[in-house]
């Protein structure tokens, strides 16, 4: 009898608690970030990224965490939605590793020209222990942690109103760079005139030509349609783009233990996911653009040799003068850890 009172006495709480959790209201984590919100192929990695993490929130924490994206820049612009972050008014932002710059200047090493071979060896190094120690800095800089480091859309290339094949064709040129002093200091390196243009008007600015051409993402420049205006695409691939995730640490150590959990899984799977999202990309984007129009060409060996010598030291130069006293040693820690990663495979 004691046995079944004891039993019963249970059952009651396990029900009242299992009510209790039912009926609590679902935690909300509002996230904004500049990609496209309909996953498609191509796309964007990010957009995979945030759609994996919204299924396996919801779906492990049976409804009680609900992601409410944002996306499109619907909640402002890169830097304003870190800002947002920051002040909670969001809990959690897709953002661009050169947007995190100005906020921990030791960001840069990730984009130095030609640092990564290839995605595979970026994906091994930013899951290892540099990429850790990077996070660490820019929470303590900022209070957000880096809840993933998914690959946006792969590295950068140039794509002009003529062909490039070597630095000589870019001497003189207009080219539309981002506000990053590194890629600044690279473009210059190799004769061109850089020009400042917000992405929302590159498309006219291309088209009156006021700049002559300009580099991003294959999948960035695929999805805009700047091909129409910038039909030749040289495959330099001389930078990395990361698209982060970040979350708001105030608001991250208020959640439970076990939620917390969640949370940074959610995160390793967005990484995965928008990896592969981005990888499987630019296997059939070229297919799409050239029915398109565009053109593309491969610099040989020689020609990518130049256009690395000539860039690498003007970026690094560049950025470790934003850097503090242990700049340099983030750079060297860089090319080490790309090093090893290259061995172990």
């Amino acid at each position: 009898m004691k046995k079944f009172a004891a039993f019963a006495v249970g059952l009651s709480m396990a029900v009242s608690t299992f009510a209790a959790a039912a009926s609590a209201e679902p935690i909300v984590i509002k996230i904004g970030h500049g990609s496209e919100g309909d996953l498609h192929l191509p796309g964007a990695g990010r957009t995979a990224c945030v759609a994996a993490m919204k299924d396996y929130l919801s779906t492990s924490s049976d409804g009680q965490i609900e992601l409410d994206v944002y996306p499109d820049s619907s909640l402002g612009g890169a830097r304003a939605m870190i800002e947002s972050a920051q002040a909670g008014v969001i809990q959690m932002v897709g953002t661009y590793t050169s947007i995190m710059v100005p906020f921990l200047p030791e960001m840069a090493i990730t984009q130095i020209p030609y640092v990564f071979p290839d995605s595979l060896t970026a994906w091994q190094v930013m899951e290892g222990p540099l990429g850790d120690e990077l996070a660490d800095a820019f929470l303590e800089k900022t209070g957000l942690r880096v809840l993933a480091w998914p690959e946006g859309a792969g590295f950068r290339n140039i794509y002009s109103e003529k062909p490039i094949h070597s630095v000589a064709d870019m001497n003189g040129m207009k080219m539309r760079v981002p506000e990053n002093p590194g890629l600044l200091a690279m473009f210059r390196s190799w004769g061109a005139n850089t020009v400042t243009i917000s992405w929302s008007e590159l498309y006219t600015a291309l088209q009156s030509g006021m700049a002559e051409g300009h580099d991003t993402e294959l999948y960035s420049m695929y999805s805009q349609k700047l091909y129409e205006v910038n039909p030749y695409v040289t495959m330099t691939r001389h930078s990395y783009n990361l698209h982060p995730i970040l979350i708001n640490e105030e608001f991250f150590q208020s959640l439970s233990p076990e939620n917390q959990t969640l949370m940074l899984r959610a995160g390793d799977l967005c990484s995965r996911m928008g990896n592969a999202q981005s990888y499987l990309s630019s296997l059939v984007i070229q297919e799409a653009m050239e029915a398109e129009g565009a053109t593309f060409y491969y610099p040989t060996a020689a020609e990518l040799k130049e256009f690395r010598e000539l860039a690498q030291q003007p970026y690094i130069d560049m950025v470790l003068r934003k850097m503090g006293d242990d700049g340099q040693e983030w750079v060297d820690r860089i090319f080490a850890a790309t090093e090893e990663a290259e061995s172990q495979r």
